[in-house]
């Protein structure tokens, strides 16, 4: 690892399962684990990462046996105590150079997440009860060999993907033609309840507080989208020279795409391709101390990279099978994220 040197990365490993086990109905062939193992192990060597997150593992023994496929045994220190292979759950690794405390896999959604509006003058009455994240939040505290304690989130919030009716609502022939439609409306409401979680877990571990924290996974919206805005809670960026604009972001998160932007000619990047669609579902957020322009920096952004050749070019290095629904490569870019130790003066 560079001296002073950090690096995040977060990948969506588009369900990563044990050969012979189910992955939700679909059963992994021999073939298929093979060359996912292959080729996860690839982009973990490209990464170079220091923290890197996962998204979709579903047994812990995959992860490892693609970190040492890629020869990275003795570099990385794998977490992921709920990947039995029971179902998808997010993870992490972490270089054995830099000391993890506290880890934690949260499942129960915050006491503060009251979502309910009672009658008024000019609004309806809306509550909304939910049991707890659908996959749970990971949160860590890692020391850099440089700077203080960092407070690290993983998360992969619900996705777009409509969700079933109940029998019910299904078996009804007034409401059976719509059922796509109140599917994705459900989704969109859980996945906006769960960042709306995520920010008041944010808003009390930063409140008055100057530790450098970082949010990253699939958070299944893009990068000015509303359920984004929800989390990173839309921090003021330094435009020019006299503006003190940005001096300092207390609950903040600005979004590594937008660094990257501003220190591009044009925007290309995206992390999800649908229908044609590019998107950028997949975030790295950091708090001000890694805002070059905050008065309480502690660390500067060097650059972002996404690797995403795979999503488009059947003949990128990192499609290693070719043809419909390659075993090979996640259906996500890879994003990392490269900063200095640099401390404002």
């Amino acid at each position: 690892m560079p001296d002073k040197t950090l690096v995040f990365a977060t990948l969506n490993l588009n369900n990563l399962q044990r050969e012979g086990k189910y992955a939700f109905k679909h059963k992994v062939t021999a073939e298929e684990y093979a060359s996912k193992i292959t080729w996860t192990a690839g982009i973990i060597r490209e990464t170079q990462a220091d923290i890197i997150g996962f998204q979709e593992l579903w047994h812990k023994d995959c992860l490892e046996e693609a970190i040492a496929d890629a020869g990275l045994s003795a570099e990385y220190t794998v977490h992921a105590d709920e990947a039995d292979g029971g179902t998808q759950t997010i993870a992490l690794a972490v270089r054995k150079a830099l000391q993890i405390d506290n880890i934690q896999w949260i499942r129960d959604l915050p006491d503060e997440l009251v979502l309910k509006k009672r009658p008024s003058s000019g609004d309806d009455n809306v509550e909304v009860e939910l049991v707890g994240f659908r996959r749970p939040v990971i949160r860590a505290e890692i020391k850099p060999e440089k700077g203080p304690d960092i407070v690290l989130f993983v998360a992969h919030l619900k996705s777009k993907l409509p969700t079933k009716l109940d029998s019910q609502e299904k078996n009804d022939p007034t409401v059976k033609p719509h059922s796509i439609a109140l599917g994705s409306a459900l989704a969109t409401i859980r996945r906006t309840a769960e960042a709306t979680a995520l920010r008041i877990m944010l808003n009390k571990e930063m409140k008055d507080s100057h530790t450098p924290t970082v949010v990253m996974g699939d958070l299944n919206d893009s990068q000015l989208g509303v359920i984004t805005s929800i989390v990173t809670a839309q921090p003021p960026y330094r435009m020019y020279e006299k503006s003190t604009t940005a001096y300092a972001s207390d609950l903040g998160m600005y979004s590594v795409a937008t660094l990257q932007e501003y220190r591009s000619l044009r925007d290309v990047y995206y992390t999800y391709l649908h229908q044609g669609q590019r998107e950028s579902l997949d975030h790295i957020l950091v708090s001000e101390q890694f805002y070059d322009n905050s008065q309480n920096r502690i660390w500067s952004f060097r650059e972002a990279r996404v690797i995403n050749d795979h999503l488009v070019d059947k003949n990128s290095p990192w499609n290693k099978v070719v043809g419909g629904n390659d075993p090979g490569w996640s259906d996500h870019g890879v994003i990392c994220a490269i900063f200095d130790h640099n401390p404002a003066k």
